[in-house]
């Protein structure tokens, strides 16, 4: 049984399969990281070499089997930006630079 009314692709004409194909979008799980702690994460911006500490979105929850409050914690995730913990911000460019990232301050 399907639940959307697509046409079948050996129905569809060429450009149809082309717009059918913009409008569909995958996320992907790029990847996750432990908080470590008395680190700060920051955020190198690639085109314009911009060093900042990263913006970070908190969420409460409760779990309704425990009854116990959950913390998440979610990075807001801008354009062409790299994510990295460092303890401040020399280390986050040694880093950066161990990557082979050109820095330019």
């Amino acid at each position: 049984m399907e639940i959307f009314d697509f046409p079948k692709t050996h129905e569809m004409q060429k450009d149809e399969i082309e717009v059918l194909d913009k409008q569909r979008q995958e996320f992907k799980l790029i990847g996750r990281t432990k908080k470590a702690p008395g680190h700060t994460m920051f955020s190198f911006n690639l085109k314009t070499g911009e060093i900042k500490v990263a913006d970070i979105q908190q969420c409460k929850s409760i779990d309704y089997i425990t009854r116990k409050p959950l913390a998440n914690a979610k990075i807001v995730i801008e354009k062409d930006c790299i994510y990295r913990q460092a303890l401040n911000k020399k280390n986050f460019v040694k880093r950066l630079i161990r990557e082979g990232i050109r820095v330019n301050l």
